[in-house]
């Protein structure tokens, strides 16, 4: 599964990460909402965790396998709003998505068009079959946004 190079949206930009972006991670990874809302360990929010994890994505998007995670950017000026991406759970075809905005960009519609975005791609170009979506059970914003871009409730 290779990341795009770039995918449009009316007001966005979803890209590889590139080394200028890693302020911005680190400011997403150290959200109190974000770090909540995935059940991140404080051993994994350490700086040392941080810079490990962006340069494990940046190393990957070249590797057999990589790790699809894109920077979503403001089409204007290319600001850093948040990340999204996708995850492969396995051989069965499943893939799991996922966003995440920095708290200025919030409530105002990029989460659903970036994600809107994504599918249409994984769908289309990817050809993936089936797409999931794991929301902490308290994250009622996140609940809206799945409802928004067409996912369905699904028990365990």
């Amino acid at each position: 599964m290779k990341a795009p190079e770039r995918l449009e949206t009316r007001r966005l930009v979803l890209r590889p990460y590139i080394d200028n972006d890693f302020k911005f991670f680190s400011l997403l990874m150290k959200d109190e909402s974000f770090s909540k809302n995935r059940y991140l360990t404080p051993e994994q929010l350490t700086p040392r965790c941080e810079k490990s994890l962006f340069s494990s994505i940046l190393n990957s998007y070249n590797s057999p396998e990589p790790i699809f995670a894109l920077a979503i950017c403001n089409k204007e000026n290319e600001d850093f709003i948040g990340t999204c991406g996708l995850k492969s759970l396995g051989d069965n075809g499943t893939v799991e998505c996922f966003y995440a905005l920095l708290p200025e960009y919030r409530r105002n519609g990029f989460a659903i068009e970036s994600m809107l975005k994504l599918l249409e791609f994984s769908f289309e170009e990817l050809k993936i079959l089936k797409i999931v979506i794991f929301i902490h059970p308290n994250n009622t914003r996140a609940w809206k946004v799945a409802e928004r871009i067409g996912m369905k409730y699904m028990l365990r």
